[in-house]
């Protein structure tokens, strides 16, 4: 294949159209369709389902794009650094962040940008938050951001509030409170930032505001070694409540009162952002803000640069929006169209040094390796091999575009081969996503009568809670799913209602609310009582949290969270209150239960996408399934 049609199938993915799609390629929808039933063939596998004008990638397409995505942002690293080492003019960002955590970000945002802008160099400059303004001003950083303070000599955009907390080992006498008061810790010994670090100038305003001086035990400019110092209890710290990952070792809590620090953009005093630099901004805000220990500043200047984003991903629902978003990186797939077999070829002549030898490997005329290898050269605008005494040597730019080309055909085999063998791995099977409660009923029962119908066929049945097998079914790893639900149908699928019960609440034996009768409903403003749970992950456990969070003020306590058996066990038995379905409750327990209102139904439900075009055997394994599990959710016989 090449980076043409890659680039074509990350657009259609975008824009989940293919009217919009093609309008942004500059092709017929026809033509785009055609295309994309032939990337199908290739693969062997549906890579989209389509559902009235949407497309939706299956568990293949989304591999295929995701490793389409992962070529093309090489092909754009090759042609940004063979630019670079040739020096081609180009224009260039220059973007200032503190050192070690804080350019972490860089690499979270280079992707995306170089995916809109291919042409122009991003290059990252470490600062500390409070070197940024003057690097600015003398025209050495283009966009920055940091914390801290803000600056006379810089335009900065308020984005997030960070807080800072106090790191303390989990063996300190202080360690049990809320809050701390840094006067608290007066005699305690210190782990700092080092002194240009934005925290420590922070840090330094406090010790003198709370009137003593620290006693430092270390102190460095690399964060994440005063980190480690931190957890092995040298001292106390400063630390953002953006860095806190929650350890054994160490507590982390808040300061009384509360400190923030902000976090900035900046940019020259007087200067409008360009359209790139306005770009970038947008999407250094949104990768912070993307993080919830950041607390929005509600600019509304950073407001726009959000939505300036975020508008690609609304620009399928609008055609005028689609030429925009596409940008100069259609421009360059155009410019610069990579077969891969021409790669193998460009990669031939290095390892043989030879054109010669390498037109052999491939039975290939020496002619017409020089055309291929020329017209590689004319599309990326600089030579890639110089001769030197009867022999091919690559030069710098085609040092380069050989690595990146290796990596892009590593790629492209591990897709093909992860592609070949889903498909070879899906013949003869059909798979069925099912609720663990059903999953022995299923194999009991449907199991061997289908294997007698068909046994050439292979059922596969996963245990998935209901998240899941949504899930599963939207990305067609599931052929079928059998899955609870208190809602009678789900988007994008088409669902049968295989049976029926209702949501109660079971009070503990011995333990009926004053006046309350059984058939009444729920009592209003119920007071909390220790619950029987279902185990964490579960659907009946995803039911139960819902129900508390609309009956309680607050989520009660746990008695125990067990396994369906054990729970159905020690519900009957009346060990404490529980929210169930009506049928795990045996007859004689009823009058335990109070209805809620309106009422809670639970259905049983076997779902497909209504996008899939499921094989004919469907029409006999359904049934199965619906006689199976007709009544497995009946009251239990009276004793």
């Amino acid at each position: 294949m090449n980076t043409k049609q890659y680039y074509y199938l990350s657009t259609i993915a975008e824009y989940g159209n293919l009217s919009y799609a093609a309008d942004a390629l500059n092709l017929s929808p026809s033509a785009l369709s055609k295309f994309l039933s032939e990337c199908e063939r290739t693969f062997g596998s549906a890579l989209f389902l389509r559902y009235g004008r949407r497309l939706y990638p299956t568990a293949v397409g989304r591999y295929v794009i995701e490793c389409a995505q992962k070529i093309l942002d090489e092909q754009n690293r090759m042609l940004l650094t063979m630019k670079e080492v040739t020096g081609h003019g180009r224009k260039r960002i220059r973007l200032a962040t503190a050192p070690n955590r804080g350019a972490t970000i860089y690499s979270k945002i280079y992707n995306p940008f170089s995916r809109r802008y291919p042409d122009i160099a991003l290059s990252l400059v470490e600062l500390y938050a409070t070197d940024q303004p003057s690097a600015i001003a003398r025209g050495a950083v283009d966009v920055a951001l940091g914390a801290g303070a803000s600056s006379t000599e810089t335009a900065d955009i308020p984005v997030a509030y960070e807080e800072l907390l106090i790191s303390l080992p989990a063996s300190h006498p202080l360690a049990g409170q809320e809050r701390i008061c840094l006067k608290d810790l007066q005699d305690t010994p210190f782990v700092l930032q080092g002194p240009r670090h934005s925290i420590r100038i922070l840090a330094d305003q406090l010790f003198r505001e709370a009137g003593f001086q620290p006693v430092v035990a270390f102190e460095s400019d690399d964060v994440l070694l005063v980190d480690s110092m931190m957890h092995q209890a040298v001292g106390v710290g400063l630390v953002s409540k953006a860095h806190v990952f929650p350890c054994e070792e160490l507590v982390y809590l808040p300061l009384d009162p509360p400190v923030r620090q902000t976090l900035h953009l900046r940019y020259p005093l007087g200067h409008t952002l360009t359209e790139p630099e306005y770009y970038l901004a947008g999407l250094l805000a949104e990768e912070r803000l993307a993080d919830p220990r950041y607390q929005p500043a509600d600019d509304p200047f950073v407001a726009q640069l959000l939505d300036n984003v975020r508008a690609p991903s609304a620009a399928a629902k609008d055609k005028s929006t689609a030429h925009g978003t596409v940008g100069t990186a259609l421009q360059t797939v155009q410019d610069v169209n990579l077969d891969t077999k021409v790669m193998e070829y460009l990669i031939a002549i290095v390892e043989e040094q030879s054109l010669s030898k390498a037109a052999d490997r491939f039975f290939l005329a020496q002619p017409a390796l020089s055309r291929h290898l020329r017209s590689v050269e004319a599309m990326v605008g600089m030579p890639l091999f110089s001769r030197e005494h009867n022999r091919l040597r690559p030069t710098s730019a085609g040092t380069i575009f050989v690595n990146n080309a290796r990596n892009i055909l590593r790629i492209e085999t591990e897709m093909f081969a992860h592609t070949k063998s889903y498909d070879s791995g899906r013949g003869g099977h059909f798979y069925i996503s099912c609720d663990p409660l059903f999953a022995e009923i299923l194999h009991k029962k449907v199991e061997p009568a289908f294997h007698r119908l068909h046994p050439d066929l292979t059922l596969v049945f996963t245990e998935q809670n209901q998240e899941q097998t949504l899930e599963a079914l939207g990305n067609s790893s599931a052929d079928l799913g059998v899955f609870l639900s208190t809602e009678r149908s789900h988007p994008l699928l088409n669902c049968d209602v295989l049976d029926l019960t209702e949501m109660v609440y079971c009070f503990a034996a011995g333990h009926l609310p004053e006046g309350w009768l059984p058939g009444d409903p729920l009592p209003k403003n119920l007071t909390a009582q220790p619950q029987l749970l279902a185990k964490h992950g579960s659907t009946l456990r995803r039911e139960q949290d819902a129900i508390f969070s609309e009956v309680f003020s607050h989520t009660p306590d746990s008695t125990c969270e067990a396994v369906f058996s054990i729970l159905r066990k020690l519900a009957n038995l009346g060990i404490a209150d529980c929210i169930m379905p009506l049928n795990m409750l045996e007859r004689t327990q009823h009058f335990r239960c109070a209805a809620f209102d309106p009422p809670k139904p639970l259905y049983l439900l076997l779902g497909s996408h209504v996008g899939r075009t499921l094989p004919a055997v469907t029409q006999e394994l359904s049934p199965l399934i619906r006689d199976a599990l007709a009544d497995v959710l009946e009251l239990p016989a009276k004793r």
